[in-house]
């Protein structure tokens, strides 16, 4: 008789417990980074009034000089009939330079308003416009009584102008201003330099540390327990999001904003909101933009089919089971783990027009050197070459995981059928192979489309031999290194991101047409 085994009870899964100690936690790190960033941002801020302080009394004091200064000048020389009045007229008031600028000074230390500093610099420039104008003869007495007289009658007037300009150009000094302008060797340059940032990141984390407060000793376990639900997948979820808004999102809003800020500077400065920047990218004097366009657009079309149908036929190939795949696999993925540049080089010696390998095998067939990286007509040729080998490994490896998706019944109720090795690949693979194939096709376009490390390794630096390969890419790096217009190469940008988006929703539309019968 056999003997019966005892049941055994399946293992109980031990379920998580959930917790509501993770809002008290949540609640104490809130608070602790909420006080030190908002404390950092005070003490920034602090530390930034200081050296704004000191920066605006220095500002103040050149504005008070130079202001009173070229006031009175005007007036000055428009008594005198010829140059040479004016020069000495001229070289009396720069006599005074240093005068008036040590007056400025002292009057700043102790204090005093604008209208007197303006008054004294005024007087003293006024005694030191006639101080040159010596001689007896009675032209120039008369110009000395002139310049005298205008100086004293437009006493009010200059000191009002002087005033006025001082007042509006300090008052127009902001914290913001004076942030941006810091050399980053100051001390406590990021407290002060980001002191802004941190005040508001500090408020919200302090803002979301009550919240959780009043949860924490306010509310019962069981509403505990559901924010404490609640709040653990954020925690997971949180590092991504920072890195998608920092590395990201940011990034793509700020170019969209300085594509509309007219020359726009690294300094936050533009001229004005507007149409400005699209206008010289696409019509303005010299721009290479067009040629940019087309020769990406011609690139595109010559890589981007000639790849993916070499890749088709490679990907089936090292598909079969033959000897030695894992070596044509290597070799053909080797590429992908190569620096760009080190390749591109290697690509550069063979295009050589003197003693690179692919003239040396042209030289076997009978053929005669061709000047592939010094003629502008070949320039295009040798882009296509390179961009073809450059995009098989990662093609191939996308339609070798298309091609073992696909069911071996269908290959072999085909061979029982008869069907030939020709007929299975065009009715059969192809077919089955075309979503895989419609992948690569607009992943091959948007990486066609933004060519870059090519042109700079292939032609040294430079868009071609006559400068004649100029792409979207390069056009816009040239207007961000070479001539500092943020807001052309932002507005480029954009144009290559509506013509990127563009061409794959018509590649979409035409994958949806596909029939496979």
């Amino acid at each position: 008789m056999t003997e019966k085994l005892p049941f055994a009870a399946p293992p109980r899964v031990k379920r998580r417990r959930r917790n509501a100690k993770r809002v008290l936690f949540h609640f104490v790190l809130f608070a602790v980074l909420g006080a030190v960033l908002l404390a950092s941002g005070i003490f920034g801020r602090v530390k930034l009034k200081a050296i704004s302080d000191q920066e605006i009394a220095s500002r103040r004091q050149q504005l008070l000089v130079s202001s009173a200064s070229d006031s009175v000048k005007a007036a000055a020389e428009a008594c005198a009939p010829n140059a040479a009045q004016r020069r000495k007229v001229s070289s009396g008031l720069s006599s005074k330079a240093s005068a008036v600028k040590k007056t400025a000074a002292e009057m700043i230390a102790a204090e005093k308003s604008n209208e007197e500093i303006v008054t004294a610099i005024v007087d003293t420039l006024a005694e030191a416009a006639v101080s040159r104008l010596t001689g007896d003869d009675e032209e120039t007495s008369a110009l000395k009584s002139s310049v005298t007289e205008t100086l004293a009658s437009a006493r009010a007037g200059l000191i009002s102008d002087a005033v006025s300009k001082v007042d509006a150009a300090v008052s127009s000094i902001s914290l913001r201003d004076i942030s941006k302008e810091l050399n980053d060797s100051v001390d406590n340059y990021l407290f002060m330099r980001y002191s802004t940032l941190m005040i508001v990141v500090g408020a919200i984390f302090l803002l979301l540390a009550l919240f959780l407060g009043w949860i924490q000793f306010f509310k019962d376990e069981d509403f505990r327990l559901r924010a404490a639900e609640i709040i653990e997948p954020l925690d997971y979820l949180l590092p991504f999001f920072v890195g998608v808004i920092v590395f990201t999102l940011y990034p793509t809003v700020r170019v969209f904003i300085m594509a509309f800020q007219q020359r726009y500077k690294l300094s936050g400065e533009f001229q004005g909101w507007g149409l400005g920047n699209f206008n010289d990218v696409l019509f303005g004097v010299n721009t290479k933009l067009p040629q940019a366009l087309g020769n990406t657009f011609l690139y595109v079309l010559l890589t981007v089919p000639i790849s993916v149908a070499i890749a088709i036929i490679l990907a089936y190939l090292l598909n079969q089971k033959v000897k030695l795949r894992a070596l044509f696999h290597t070799a053909y993925f080797l590429p992908m783990v190569t620096s760009a540049v080190a390749v591109g080089m290697v690509w550069k010696f063979m295009f050589n027009g003197d003693y690179g390998i692919i003239n040396w095998l042209l030289g076997l067939f009978g053929g005669q050197k061709i000047p592939w990286l010094t003629k502008p007509e070949f320039s295009m040729a040798v882009m296509v070459i390179y961009g073809i080998w450059d995009s098989l490994p990662m093609t191939i490896i996308l339609l070798i995981s298309g091609l073992q998706n696909i069911d071996e019944h269908y290959y072999t109720v085909a061979k029982v059928d008869g069907a030939k090795a020709k007929r299975i690949f065009f009715r059969i693979t192809v077919p089955l192979l075309s979503p895989t194939i419609g992948l690569v096709l607009i992943i091959n376009s948007i990486s066609a489309f933004k060519v870059f490390n090519s042109v700079v390794v292939l032609f040294s630096g430079t868009p071609g031999p006559m400068y004649n390969m100029y792409t979207m890419v390069y056009y816009i790096y040239e207007q961000i290194n070479t001539s500092l217009e943020y807001g052309r190469a932002a507005a480029a940008s954009l144009i290559l991101f509506a013509v990127i988006l563009a061409f794959t929703m018509v590649q979409r539309f035409i994958q949806r047409k596909w029939t496979y019968t």
